[in-house]
């Protein structure tokens, strides 16, 4: 982690940051910046982060279902077919990131708004090789650099690495959060406008910690189905009843995500032809697409809502899990083994999906709408930054815990062992193994 935010620091070769005032959070470059892992703003080596790789994962998402023959029986092959589907995935990370590389590229260094775009190409360095094809192959390969360190994260670590890498873009800006509210509200206030800033502010803190609550408390909640074991392990009251587990919002941040990159990278390229190529069309989606555009917000919540409940029924794996039932004589009690019982799991993930497709879309929606609303973009809560951080960090502490539990059981069935071990030694032969 400490690795990634420090490159994450080193400015690319060439480049000057020419207004730094420019950059809008809320804008799909600013979406782009925390999906990343806050290497954007910057434009620093990991400027891409994650989010190519993200971007390719979405399309194998799609490609795994039944939709698509070929990855599907991959994706059903075992571990072989899942390796060959890694490397498909990198292929298109790879991509996808040279396209992005150039869109950000232009985007940044041109301006078709009039105002002085954010970067610029210094001295040498201003020619179409170097800004063509070195600078996007550097990106490229701190894309990489970015999925390796995911990776040792995920394997030697603790945590998904991706999600890390992901929070380390979106806790950055809470900080700044409240910084800017302290500025917009309590600094330079005097008297009457002092105490109402005051109360601005305990109120904001409020509801930040509200929101946190409502977010922790979803990304923990569970719907406990019931079931029963034929044979020797069958409870006989219903308080032994085991219970299968399905996680509320089972599809987590995700959808969001994916929607956010879904919605961002066309409209990147749009942007890229509107600067290049003007157009009545081009420049009508570059101002109207926008998230902060009631058309654009209603694309967004639409792709979270379908998304969300996408994801949250391939996550639940429900012909697995009746498959699983079949194997062990599982059984829910008053449904009938086979197809009844996955018709009836079925319903239960779609309820929830329902639930989640709508928590998450409000949820994902609530900034934009506060900023067309009117309020201050410096301080509208971002619910997607909170639920990244949120999410992850509540995923990562359960890691560490469950670990340390196995840590402790390991350790004392090693210490019974060797207990027993003494147990079987006489007097004699202790004395002599302590000498």
């Amino acid at each position: 982690m400490i690795i990634f935010i420090l490159i994450g620091t080193i400015t690319l070769p060439g480049i000057t940051i020419s207004n730094s005032s420019g950059f809008d959070n809320t804008s799909f470059l600013g979406i782009m910046n925390t999906i990343g892992g806050g290497g954007l703003r910057q434009f620093s080596l990991v400027s891409l982060g994650i989010s190519p790789y993200i971007t390719a994962s979405l399309v194998m998402t799609f490609a795994q279902t039944k939709l698509f023959p070929p990855i599907y029986h991959l994706y059903q092959s075992g571990p072989a077919g899942r390796m060959k589907i890694n490397y498909i995935t990198y292929a298109l990370t790879f991509v996808f990131s040279i396209v992005q590389a150039i869109v950000i590229i232009q985007s940044l260094s041109n301006s078709s708004t009039g105002q002085s775009s954010y970067i610029s190409v210094v001295g040498e360095f201003n020619n179409t090789f170097f800004i063509w094809i070195v600078l996007p192959f550097i990106l490229t390969a701190g894309t990489f650099f970015s999925i390796f360190l995911a990776e040792q994260i995920t394997n030697k670590g603790v945590g998904n690495g991706s999600s890390m890498l992901i929070l380390a873009g979106s806790i950055i800006t809470i900080p700044t959060l409240f910084t800017s509210a302290w500025s917009l509200w309590v600094q330079s206030k005097i008297g009457e406008l002092l105490f109402r800033g005051i109360v601005y502010l305990i109120g904001f803190t409020l509801l930040f910690i509200l929101l946190s609550l409502i977010i922790s408390f979803v990304y923990q909640a569970e719907r406990r189905v019931p079931i029963q074991h034929t044979g020797v392990g069958r409870s006989k009251n219903i308080k032994d009843l085991s219970y299968l587990p399905i996680k509320v919002n089972a599809s987590g941040i995700m959808p969001v995500i994916f929607a956010s990159m879904l919605i961002t990278f066309p409209m990147l390229i749009v942007n890229l032809v509107n600067q290049f190529y003007p157009s009545e069309v081009t420049r009508w989606m570059n101002d109207n697409f926008q998230l902060k555009q009631p058309i654009g917000l209603t694309l967004y919540a639409s792709a979270t809502f379908l998304l969300t409940i996408f994801l949250s029924i391939q996550q639940s794996k429900i012909d697995k899990i009746v498959e699983d039932f079949n194997k062990s004589s599982t059984f829910i009690p008053g449904i009938t083994p086979g197809e009844q019982t996955e018709d009836y799991l079925f319903s239960v993930v779609i309820r929830l999906s329902i639930f989640s497709a709508i928590y998450l879309t409000i949820l994902g929606s609530s900034q934009y709408i506060a900023i067309i609303a009117g309020a201050p973009e410096s301080v509208v809560i971002s619910g997607t930054s909170i639920m990244i951080v949120i999410s992850v960090s509540i995923e990562t502490i359960q890691q560490i815990v469950a670990r340390r539990k196995a840590l402790n059981l390991f350790k004392t069935k090693t210490i019974k062992k060797m207990k027993g071990a003494e147990n079987l030694v006489d007097s004699e032969d202790q004395s002599s193994i302590l000498w």
